[in-house]
């Protein structure tokens, strides 16, 4: 593969008059095109602002500040309710699919699950909250 620098892309259709970089083989050759302040006259470079525009009306609704989750202490996960934090099933279940002694079902030996209240965060009341006033 040959990297060559050019003024002229090869196999295109339409030959910009602007320097670019050829990359790739003969078969398939793709043309990047870098350009820089070496290329560029500086009576042609212009430089673009962007400016922030608000929004037509005051928005004075202020969010919940965070606080941590009740049921999971900010932790983000609870204890398995169906195993007790074992990791381990206690009896048969699903008619003996999931036998007693075996990794438990529901937290598969995790011993713990994703809160469901803070969705595993550890807290409540951030920006991503659903809690509505």
């Amino acid at each position: 593969m040959a990297n060559t620098l050019c003024f002229r892309p090869v196999n295109s259709f339409k030959s910009p008059n602007k320097p670019g970089l050829l990359i790739g083989g003969s078969n398939a050759p793709k043309v990047i095109r870098i350009y820089n302040d070496i290329f560029r006259s500086s009576q042609t470079a212009k430089s673009h602002s962007v400016a922030v525009k608000a929004s037509g009306r005051n928005q004075s609704t202020v969010k919940p500040a965070s606080i941590v989750c009740k049921n999971c202490d900010g932790n983000g996960a609870v204890q398995c309710s169906q195993c007790k934090g074992t990791g381990v099933n206690s009896v048969d279940h699903f008619n003996g699919q999931f036998k007693a002694g075996g990794l438990c079902w529901l937290c598969r030996g995790k011993k713990d699950m994703l809160c469901g209240d803070c969705n595993g965060a550890g807290f409540t009341g951030g920006f991503m909250s659903t809690f509505d006033e």
